[in-house]
């Protein structure tokens, strides 16, 4: 029996967002993020936690933030408590976080639940190690939003390779 190797323990990618809202987006960060190969490995995993077969959401919630390696959060119009709950809980855990505001087209009907500005106003703008990307959804770029999130994980993924090879060079200098 062989030793697992880090290409057999993919890069979790934690998903974070209001179910509703947000499904159609999820699924298709989900299908890209566990579809992506490098030489027949899968390295990537998508983690959603409402895909567990647990009974505790919370306790889930938990346990899919410790297995995992980057956290995403997608907040737009409603808000939602358990995204907080778990920003918080991915930043108390020390992972890089990648933030989203979706804001509906200025034209749409939809009005922003006030909680939510707040929430990012409050807890994540001026950190220094967050930046808030912010996305108008537009519905003459349905795929804009999905794009969006996937390039900045991809730019988070070779950041911490960038960081690894860092750490690699000044323990061990040539």
């Amino acid at each position: 029996m062989s030793e697992a190797t880090a290409v057999d323990t993919p890069i979790v990618v934690f998903i974070s967002s209001h179910q509703k809202e947000f499904q159609a987006l999820r699924n298709g960060l989900k299908q890209n993020i566990d579809g992506e190969v490098l030489f027949n490995k899968k390295l990537l995993k998508a983690e959603l936690v409402e895909r567990r077969s647990g009974t505790r959401i919370g306790g889930d919630m938990t346990a899919a933030l410790q297995g995992s390696t980057i956290y995403v959060g997608i907040f737009g119009t409603q808000y939602s408590e358990k995204t907080c709950q778990e920003y918080k809980e991915a930043r108390r855990r020390g992972l890089p976080i990648l933030v989203f505001d979706v804001l509906p087209p200025k034209k749409g009907k939809s009005k922003r639940n006030g909680e939510v500005k707040s929430f990012l106003e409050k807890q994540v703008k001026g950190l220094d190690d967050i930046r808030i990307t912010t996305i108008v959804a537009r519905p003459s770029r349905p795929g804009e939003i999905l794009d969006t999130i996937l390039q900045r994980i991809a730019n988070v993924i070779a950041e911490m390779a960038h960081q690894n090879l860092t750490i690699r060079k000044t323990v061990n200098p040539q």
